[in-house]
């Protein structure tokens, strides 16, 4: 399934759903149906979460794996969005091998 909207392009893998809602992006998995909010920029993401780490989660993965800042593929992939770190774990998220 391939969502197409004017902000970005989603898909899902490995039973990781996505859906656009006014400008948000959230993730759905078995492990967190109430999904996880993703946002266009890191700014979007720091408001919603300010106590929390902002991740990129790059929604091209197969293994639902998220890159910390100051690794080369933060903000990088083709495919992805900041997202706040706990929800992401919270959903079944992890950080990239090696700080990829």
């Amino acid at each position: 399934m391939l969502l197409h909207t004017n902000l970005l392009q989603w898909g899902a893998h490995e039973g990781i759903a996505t859906a656009v809602a006014a400008g948000v992006i959230l993730f759905a998995t078995a492990a967190n149906a109430g999904g996880i909010r993703a946002y266009k920029t890191e700014g979007g993401a720091h408001r919603h979460c300010p106590s929390d780490e902002v991740v990129w989660a790059n929604s091209a993965s197969t293994v639902g794996a998220f890159h910390l800042k100051g690794s080369k593929y933060y903000g990088n992939t083709k495919n992805g969005a900041y997202v706040c770190r706990k929800e992401a774990e919270v959903g079944g998220w992890h950080a990239a091998a090696n700080n990829q």
